[in-house]
């Protein structure tokens, strides 16, 4: 899902860049959703139908919910390294996450999960201690929120605030401290899908009216297209940075009835777009010190249980990293 960027130190003269964690985070679900859905028609309810709760709420409780103000539920999160070594679990059924990101450094992470009233907010994680993670919540009116990430120093998280009108809404870019306080929502006459920080402060997203790769001032100023063509033949989101600044990995699949979702790479100007999956199964890439790691139902025998994959930055070496059949993901991105 994502960029996992770099926080840039200044120490005296000198730039430098914090060490960065190989390991990453991942939900995990208990036990199988009860109601599957194709690759095909979650893509139809993500673009095409308002947020729903998920078919996971009638499941029952979990072990223990992460944080006093989150709701019961049986999914949990868990850590890995991108070579797929080192798996724990750092919340074992600790609620219902529909997101989750730790920071490059291994100390912090957000996560999306529902709250005891049932809507979608944003949790904050301090992770110092991984035998004890403390959680805070950061939102909590009724308005939903989706795909948070961390800023590179670890000291902001940019969500989708789901900003509604009526019948209808807008998801809107929104940002706000890990320390809590006030959202500042990014005025936007588009709705914004899956946004992240780049290296040097702006935001990267998916434009969801033109499914097109975006970047644009932190203010919401200077929104430029990545990608697109004037056809519309393809659909792209997911947009992630490497911590360099210079690549961008996304996923792309055909506007078609086939729907066969692959992982790209381009260079950070949207120029030299090149494909780096072909078994139209894989999405949702970003960058783990010098590996991309991606989710892909390529193994699934029934086609719905999707799991975390790895390969080289030049699309090689690719292989599954999770030895479990449960449903895992980084962005549920439920609708």
């Amino acid at each position: 899902m994502l960029a996992f960027a770099i926080a840039l130190v200044n120490c005296g003269n000198d730039t430098h860049t914090p060490a960065l964690s190989s390991q990453f985070a991942f939900i995990q679900q208990a036990a199988p959703t009860g109601t599957h859905m194709s690759a095909a028609q979650r893509h139809f309810q993500m673009e095409h139908q308002a947020f729903q709760r998920s078919p996971r709420l009638r499941q029952g409780l979990g072990i223990k919910p992460w944080v006093a103000g989150i709701q019961n539920g049986t999914d949990s999160i868990v850590l890995m390294n991108n070579d797929g070594s080192g798996q724990t679990t750092l919340l074992s059924q600790a609620g219902w996450f529909e997101a989750v990101q730790e920071s490059v450094d291994g100390k912090k992470g957000v996560a999306l999960a529902e709250d005891s009233n049932h809507h979608y907010q944003v949790f904050y994680g301090d992770l110092t201690d991984k035998n004890n993670p403390v959680g805070t919540q950061l939102t909590s009116d009724t308005e939903n929120r989706w795909s948070p990430q961390l800023s590179f120093d670890g000291k902001q998280v940019i969500f989708v605030k789901y900003v509604t009108n009526g019948e209808t809404g807008t998801g809107l870019a929104t940002i706000m401290s890990t320390a809590g306080g006030t959202e500042t929502v990014i005025s936007t006459s588009f709705w914004v899908s899956t946004p992240s920080f780049t290296p040097d402060g702006k935001i990267l997203f998916e434009q969801e009216d033109n499914d097109t790769i975006n970047i644009m001032n932190a203010d919401g100023t200077g929104n430029k297209a990545l990608t697109g063509d004037a056809n519309h033949t393809y659909y792209d989101e997911f947009p992630s940075m490497s911590p360099d600044g210079k690549t961008i990995v996304f996923a792309r699949y055909p506007a078609d009835s086939t729907y066969k979702e692959d992982i790209w790479k381009m260079n950070a100007d949207g120029t030299n777009a090149t494909q780096l999956t072909t078994d139209g199964m894989s999405w949702d890439p970003m960058f783990v010190n010098g590996k991309i790691v991606f989710i892909s139902w390529r193994d699934s025998t029934s086609g719905e249980i999707q799991q975390v994959y790895s390969m080289n930055l030049d699309g090689s070496n690719q292989k599954r990293l999770s030895t479990t059949t449960a449903q895992e993901y980084f962005d549920n991105w439920n609708w």
